[in-house]
Order: C-alpha cells, then sequence, then structure tokens
C-alpha cells in the first residue's frame, strides 16, 4: 500500500512554495561557481598582475575549486536541459562537498608549511593573509555550504526545465560559461608554468615554456 508521510504531504499541498526553492537552491548553485571562480580570479591577479607565480600546491588548490564547481554546475545545467531531480541536487552537492574537503586538506596543509617555523609566507597577502589562507577559508565556507544543501535536499522537489524563469536561464548559461572559462585558462596557465617538463619547480620564478623557447 503507497503512503505518504506528513513531510511530503505538506510539500504536495504547497507546489508554490516548493517550486520558490527549488528556484532558491538553483540561484544559490549558480552562487557557488561563480564564487569558486571568483576567487580563482583573484588569485589570476597575483599572478598576471603581480607576477607573482603560484606554486604546485596553489594550482592544486585551484583544481579543487573548479572540481568542487562541478557539482552545483552540473545542478544549473540540469536545469536548462531537463529536470532537476533530488538525486541531481544530492549528487551535485555531494561531490562539492568531497573535492571541497579534499581541496581543503592541501590549503591547511600550505598553511602549516609557513606556519611550523614561522616565516614570511609565500607570496603576496591581501588584508594580512595569504593566498592559501583564503583558500582554506573558501574551502571551509564551501563545505558549510555544501552540508546544508544536502541537509535540506529533501525538501527540494523536480523542477522542469520549463518552470526556471528566463533570467535563471541567462545566468545558467553566464555561470556555464564563466566556469569553462576559468578551467580552460587555468589549463593553459598550468602548462605555461611548466612547460614541456614532467616536473613543476616547487618554487617558480618564470614561466618554464617561454624560458624553454629561449
Amino acid at each position: 500500500m503507497n503512503t505518504i508521510t506528513p513531510f511530503a504531504e505538506a510539500r504536495l499541498s504547497h507546489p508554490t512554495e516548493a517550486r520558490l526553492s527549488n528556484k532558491l537552491g538553483l540561484l544559490f548553485a549558480n552562487l557557488y561557481v561563480l564564487g569558486m571562480c571568483a576567487t580563482i580570479g583573484g588569485a589570476y591577479i597575483f599572478q598576471f598582475g603581480l607576477w607573482e607565480y603560484p606554486c604546485p600546491m596553489c594550482l592544486l588548490q585551484r583544481m579543487f575549486m573548479l572540481l568542487s564547481a562541478l557539482g552545483p554546475a552540473l545542478i544549473v545545467y540540469r536545469s536548462r536541459k531537463g529536470t532537476v531531480s533530488g538525486q541531481d541536487n544530492a549528487s551535485g552537492w555531494g561531490w562539492a562537498l568531497v573535492c571541497a574537503l579534499l581541496g581543503s586538506t592541501v590549503s591547511i596543509a600550505q598553511v602549516l608549511m609557513h606556519i611550523v617555523p614561522p616565516d614570511a609566507g609565500y607570496a603576496g597577502a591581501l588584508f594580512g593573509l595569504h593566498l592559501y589562507t583564503w583558500a582554506a577559508i573558501t574551502f571551509g565556507a564551501a563545505v558549510l555550504v555544501a552540508g546544508i544543501n544536502l541537509v535540506l535536499v529533501h525538501r527540494s522537489e523536480p523542477l522542469d526545465a520549463g518552470l526556471a524563469s528566463p533570467a535563471l536561464r541567462r545566468t545558467g548559461t553566464f555561470t556555464l560559461a564563466v566556469l569553462v572559462f576559468f578551467a580552460v585558462s587555468n589549463l593553459v596557465a598550468c602548462f605555461l608554468l611548466q612547460g614541456f617538463h614532467w616536473q613543476m619547480s616547487g618554487d617558480p620564478t618564470s614561466y618554464a615554456f617561454f624560458s624553454d623557447l629561449l
């Protein structure tokens, strides 16, 4: 015999509220992806504006930020092409959580490397904190956000692409384009730093690709 839980019955009796909750969740997924990309964009200012070359651990943290953003990006993509199910939400935010946890271990390890023994740290600082410290803060916030969304995933209802507002669809297109840009640009930056060498220098002082050409 089919049974409907009180919570499910309450959701069915408030379809407008459920759709609003889903649209807010979709907006949050967009903001998560854009937030990760904005963090990498800040690192680009140091790399290309101040000529401070990222070390391999810095690049690894960027990679985990991009990987973490892929989960919510899947939710955004599905919202433009089909129905976003509760399983899609759970998978997307679960992936984001795992990647954020892995990225946090790298950033925390780099923070500890420059605390014991105390030194000047690697590269420049923003508001007194080095970029790997900001990365640790970003990953911590990402873990919290992804965890909250996983806790609330049972409140989500299937969201059909046709129910998403035109503004949300345009936002989704912009979000995915921004993620692709940062993924490709980061790959190019890594290649220029490493060149054709098997291993990147732990403390790069130039772009190996151009140095090898000269």
